[in-house]
């Protein structure tokens, strides 16, 4: 059986049952959708396709002193932050009473710009009837692959609104001109160990338009294709594990 006929089958074993909830139905697609490989899909051809991206990038990574960052100072001595002072800041804390390890402490943190996180978002498709989401193979500079298996959208508001003059998103689009129905939007609490009351917005949608002219390190990739992933060592970024947890 294919994938829409197994999901018929699984609804009406639930309705049977008297289980099953209209109001729930995308619930029950998850459950089938990662279940087994609907496309038939090899899975070398996606590890190839990571493998050549990673191979592809050519970043170089180096320690710098805090103090000869450009763009970057130490406000009256009190946090590292950007000329701009709308990216994240570097804040000391001072921990007391903490029922811990330790009773108290002090250490850095890193403070977003009016505590706004970003957007993690995931856009799903139906291709031939099997349902699909777009990942990004990213670099980020403190990955330890370089390149990780990441969510269709990461951003910073301030990365959004394009203050380091940077490139436009395009898969925003499908989120700003309304090409979609929401799956699941949610504010999620980053590390608390790290992160001074930092949220981010995990949207999931469902689009059926066509998004044309993707980078050659996006793919579309179905549950069971990024479930393999995950298995593979630190190939898969933590936003993307996260907001996977919302299906």
């Amino acid at each position: 059986m294919n994938f829409l006929e197994t999901l018929n089958l699984y609804k009406k074993f639930l309705k049977h049952n008297k289980i099953f909830m209209d109001d729930q139905k995308i619930l029950y697609e998850f459950t089938i959708e990662k279940s087994y490989n609907w496309t038939k899909s090899k899975f070398d051809e996606k590890l190839s396709w990571y493998q050549r991206i990673k191979k592809k990038n050519k970043s170089l990574v180096t320690y710098k002193n805090l103090n000869e960052l450009n763009g970057w100072n130490f406000r009256d001595n009190k946090e590292l932050a950007h000329k701009s002072k709308k990216f994240f800041s570097v804040i000391g804390i001072s921990i007391k009473n903490a029922s811990r390890e330790v009773n108290s402490w002090d250490q850095p943190f890193i403070k977003q710009h009016k505590l706004n996180g970003g957007v993690i978002g995931l856009v799903r498709k139906k291709i031939k009837g099997v349902p699909h989401y777009l990942v990004e193979a990213k670099f980020e500079p403190g990955n330890f692959n370089k390149i990780q298996i990441s969510p269709s959208v990461q951003a910073t508001y301030s990365n959004i609104n394009r203050i380091h003059h940077g490139k436009a998103n395009k898969i925003l689009n499908f989120y700003f001109k309304n090409m979609y129905t929401t799956i699941s939007k949610t504010l999620v609490t980053e590390d608390g160990g790290r992160f001074y009351k930092k949220r981010n917005l995990h949207w999931i949608i469902n689009t059926k338009k066509k998004c044309l002219d993707l980078p050659e390190n996006f793919r579309w990739l179905t549950l069971w294709e990024i479930s393999k992933f995950i298995k593979k060592r630190s190939m898969v970024s933590p936003h993307l594990r996260a907001i996977l947890s919302l299906i």
